[in-house]
């Protein structure tokens, strides 16, 4: 229980961000009235697919927080108002819900022409629901309103924002409650794996890393470039903290992703410290030049340091 509670606590971040962008979209496009029909549809209509896939139901949460405030300050109708949290419902969750049901590693991106064919779909399917429901809860406009408005902007703005946050970064998906036992987290990542200062544990796992990479087809100059990475901020953590255990989260996909977690006092492995050898300094460089994504959060004592390359 107290896990679940602490795992809540972590996502409640995505419920602030989405509810940011939501509102702010929201507000700037029914006061300026910019590519706008009805207040529920228009610009802003990627957002809820947007939003859903990449934050499940924080993301939804998020949103209907943001539409009730817009809601209070513009007075907007109460019929437009339902409209549109059965858009944001629907089009969310039914989102994140279908996007996961046949996903094998459940990561949202567009490598494969399947996938944008997978995408297209449902995106149709859930915008001719909604415009459906929009038949009858508002009028035959809003039915052609919400199909062409939900589709076209989930393919000219929803897809190239997926591909540059969630597939090219190689983000952890929220998968719905349905997946949240250890065997479908598994297979989110192409390796699981548990560090400590055990010097032959380190190169055991490099080389399973090696045997992805391979497999993967990656060139042996980023192999190299990536080993490197792995080892730099391994060994700056246990000059740290000597006694971290270190959960390990790689996979190898449009890029290379992995994930450094480790209880304890707060240790940023970026930040340079005072009187630090060269060979650490060239280290961090690597990075600095090579990551497409370098990210380091402290949360609740949870250390994690997210690179991708």
């Amino acid at each position: 229980m107290r896990i679940r509670f602490r795992f809540i606590r972590k996502n409640l971040r995505y419920i602030y961000i989405s509810a940011i962008i939501y509102f702010c979209f929201d507000y700037f496009i029914q006061v300026t009235h910019f590519l706008q029909c009805y207040s529920f549809v228009g610009l802003k209509s990627f957002l809820p697919v947007t939003l859903g896939l990449n934050f499940g139901l924080y993301g939804v949460i998020g949103e209907l927080i943001a539409v009730l405030i817009t809601h209070l300050l513009l007075k907007t109708g109460n019929i437009f108002f339902i409209q549109e949290i059965i858009i944001i419902v629907v089009m969310g969750l039914g989102a994140w819900f279908m996007w996961h049901l046949q996903s094998y590693t459940h990561r949202i991106h567009f490598k494969y022409l399947i996938n944008f064919i997978r995408y297209i779909i449902i995106i149709s399917f859930l915008s001719l629901i909604c415009a459906t429901i929009g038949l009858f809860v508002v009028n035959s406009i809003a039915f052609e309103e919400i199909l062409i408005w939900s589709i076209s902007m989930n393919i000219l703005i929803g897809i190239p924002i997926n591909i540059i946050y969630a597939g090219l970064m190689n983000l952890d998906p929220i998968l719905p409650p349905l997946y949240l036992n250890g065997e479908r987290i598994k297979e989110k990542n192409d390796l699981l794996y548990t560090l400590d200062s055990n010097a032959e544990s380190f190169q055991i796992f490099v080389s399973k890393v090696d045997e992805i990479l391979e497999n993967a087809n990656v060139d042996f100059k980023k192999i190299f470039t990536i080993q490197n990475l792995i080892e730099e901020i391994y060994v700056r953590i246990l000059n740290k903290l000597p006694d971290a255990v270190i959960d390990i989260k790689a996979n190898c996909d449009v890029n290379f992703s992995i994930e450094f977690i480790y209880i304890g006092k707060k240790y940023n492995p970026f930040i340079l410290m005072k009187n630090e050898e060269e060979a650490s300094i060239a280290g961090l460089n690597i990075i600095k030049h090579k990551a497409l994504l370098a990210f380091y959060s402290y949360i609740y004592g949870e250390n994690k340091v997210h690179i991708v390359i």
